[in-house]
């Protein structure tokens, strides 16, 4: 039988459970026990490491990834709600790249010549490469955290300049083609067919004509196009929408 140590000095988190739980996923006879700062693994079989590597590879992969994605979004000059959002999207994305098997050689072979184990040790000496890839991932996702709160931001300073602006036109057709191009009717029948231009261009000449009515055809065929949601933010009321 072969015994490890798993320690951990800093993280609050109920270790004798998650190895219990990862371990009882694995074909071996094993026993846990709580001490003082950590649990110890006891493992019978061939190649024990490669039993405790694959429920730490887990434990240090997925359930202490949270700990450390939260201390990055922790530190970021956010509200709370907003590094509530970020947090949410870092862990989605750092799932999406977790590399276990990599992890889990990385761990067989310590516990070779190692039959002691601290996490946050193992995790900041010799997992750099997940912790930066974690910290890119906190990153991305305050970007777009940003980016999304300016959009809005933005989205709102139009819908007030639209509210308190006199209407130029009294109504308009405005016709999103599935090739990307966009046509414009005025009550006359007056068509004019932009075929280059951008959906912040045609929002913002929209903002500048300010119709009194405005019926939107989406022939885009996508569930959310974004000219589509921009004009229904801005406009609000005043807009007829046909899918």
């Amino acid at each position: 039988m072969t015994v490890y140590e798993i320690l951990t000095y800093e993280y609050d988190l109920p270790l004798l459970k998650l190895l219990n739980r990862r371990m009882s996923e694995l074909d071996c006879a094993y026993a846990l026990e709580t001490i003082a700062e950590g649990v110890v693994m006891k493992i019978r079989g061939e190649k024990p490491e490669d039993a405790a590597a694959e429920a730490l590879a887990t434990v240090l992969g997925r359930d202490l990834r949270y700990f450390a994605l939260a201390e990055y979004a922790d530190a970021l000059p956010l509200s709370l709600s907003e590094k509530q959002s970020v947090l949410a999207d870092a862990l989605e994305a750092a799932q999406c790249r977790e590399e276990r098997r990599i992890l889990k050689q990385k761990i067989a072979d310590y516990l070779k010549t190692h039959r002691t184990l601290v996490l946050e040790g193992f995790l900041r000496f010799r997992m750099q490469e997940f912790l930066m890839l974690w910290e890119l991932a906190v990153e991305q996702a305050a970007a777009r955290v940003l980016m999304n709160k300016e959009y809005g931001e933005l989205i709102e300073t139009l819908r007030r300049f639209v509210n308190g602006r006199t209407s130029r036109v009294d109504a308009l057709s405005v016709c999103i083609h599935a090739d990307g191009t966009i046509t414009l009717s005025d009550e006359n029948d007056v068509h004019i067919e932009y075929v280059d231009c951008t959906p912040d261009g045609i929002l913002n000449l929209l903002v500048n004509m300010a119709p009194g009515k405005l019926t939107v055809y989406d022939l885009s065929g996508k569930e959310k196009n974004r000219l589509t949601e921009a004009i229904l933010q801005v406009f609000g009321d005043r807009v007829k929408l046909y899918r």
